[in-house]
């Protein structure tokens, strides 16, 4: 489902679709697994979110990719996720710490890659929401067009030393792990990603030359934009 609107409305139509999808996910099973990005196409959401009645002592958190810098490093993509929304949650008492999962960076990415992945399996084997923001060219998480990422053939998460954009050591949540989620919202804000949309409903271009297309394998899919 495409919803083009003003990004202020997309941002809050966004938010209400993530607090009822967890609200719904817990009802069902007790618990609910969100996966969210960095970027700062996503910060406003997160503010919105926080604002919301979620159970979400029931909620777990997942990063859909992360770069590989220290967790207090201004680039770290959960820092930006803490200080917008996760912080508030936790000085309110809302949110478990030990629900909150960002990858520890050691500097030994294969270990590191395998914890973060023995983490997730300890609480479900994919994502029940994802939250994700397209790039420029298309990519989504760190998977990148026709790069090493999207081509892996990894259950759970992949990492490269040769992304496309900086900082080149990433690392990420799958092809075949973000095609396992129960629900995603897909987001193309600005102009400067009116060819990343271009791609995506493109449809003689393949999931990899636009990574985006991987929510076209999610049952329950939203796609957001302010493009006209």
């Amino acid at each position: 489902m495409i919803i083009k609107g003003k990004r202020k409305e997309l941002e809050k139509k966004a938010a209400s679709l993530i607090a009822s999808s967890l609200t719904k996910t817990i009802r069902k099973k007790g618990f609910a697994v969100l996966a969210i990005p960095g970027g700062r196409s996503v910060v406003g959401i997160f503010r919105l979110l926080a604002k919301k009645w979620i159970p979400w002592q029931n909620v777990h958190i997942f990063m859909t990719d992360e770069r590989l810098v220290p967790i207090n490093n201004k680039n770290n993509n959960y820092k930006l996720a803490y200080d917008s929304f996760i912080k508030k949650l936790i000085k309110e008492r809302k949110l478990l710490k030990e629900n909150i999962h960002p990858l520890i960076f050691t500097r030994k990415i294969k270990k590191d890659i395998e914890n973060y992945e023995n983490e997730l399996k300890s609480v479900s084997s994919y994502f029940d929401i994802v939250l994700l923001s397209a790039g420029e060219e298309g990519h989504v998480a760190s998977l990148f067009p026709n790069h090493e990422t999207i081509k892996s053939k990894k259950e759970f998460f992949v990492s490269t030393n040769n992304s496309p954009k900086l900082p080149k050591n990433r690392m990420s949540a799958s092809k075949k792990l973000l095609s396992k989620s129960k629900i995603s919202v897909l987001l193309f804000f600005g102009e400067g990603k009116r060819q990343a949309f271009e791609n995506f409903n493109n449809p003689r271009l393949s999931i990899y030359d636009c990574p985006a297309k991987i929510v076209n394998q999610i049952r329950e899919h939203y796609i957001l934009t302010d493009l006209t």
